[in-house]
């Protein structure tokens, strides 16, 4: 009998797709989550349907992962919440796996996790690579505080997504895909705070513990 493969990841869209890549890719990516090494192709193992992005995954997780029962131990599921209506993260996160569930992931092989409120919220960093990345010239956040943009005392812009948007033509840093890939291959993993990074950190430290955790 062939064994099955440890992971496999369901993300949204392409840029999600390009992002989680990119932070896999890393030479070790098991140190920087701080879990034991295993066997994952970024490359196979990361993918997204093009006709289902946000709205559709949320509705047919279920369906797009099921062939992956056979050749998977593990499903993980990435969307952004704002996808259409204002609902709660956590409610459209329990939806999906009440849907998984019923479709044969047991609880110890599937999650999901609902950025709140879009991807851009795990790339922001007062850090010199995010600042690279936007081709900024060292004085990023200095410059967002004068324009009311990033209030001095939060981790991240007032509006992630359309600053980080705006930033990238402005400064022609280049495809918004391939800046967002560029942050997410190197920023900092333990300056990152928001909840729902937390739970996919979480998830995969209990999925794949170190010796003695």
């Amino acid at each position: 009998m062939t064994s099955k493969r440890p992971l496999v990841i369901l993300v949204a869209d392409g840029t999600m797709r390009a992002v989680f890549q990119a932070f896999f890719k890393r030479s070790r990516f098991f140190d920087t989550l701080e879990c034991a090494q295993f066997d994952f192709d970024p490359k196979s193992e990361v993918f997204n349907d093009p006709l289902h992005t946000d709205g559709g995954v949320h509705k047919r997780c279920d369906e797009l992962l099921r062939g992956y029962q056979r050749t998977h131990e593990r499903a993980l599921v990435v969307i952004d919440q704002q996808f259409g209506g204002e609902r709660p993260a956590n409610e459209i996160r329990e939806e999906m796996l009440d849907r998984l569930r019923r479709s044969g992931w047991d609880n110890e092989r599937v999650q999901v996790v609902v950025i709140d409120p879009e991807l851009e919220v795990w790339l922001w960093q007062d850090n010199a690579n995010v600042e690279q990345a936007l081709r900024s010239d060292g004085t990023l956040r200095q410059a967002l505080i004068r324009s009311g943009e990033w209030p001095e005392h939060t981790d991240k812009p007032l509006q992630p997504k359309e600053t980080i948007q705006r930033l990238i033509k402005a400064n022609r840093a280049g495809a918004p895909m391939a800046v967002y890939a560029t942050i997410a291959g190197k920023v900092a993993v333990s300056r990152c705070t928001d909840a729902s990074f937390a739970i996919f950190k979480a998830t995969v430290q209990n999925w794949f513990p170190t010796v003695g955790a």
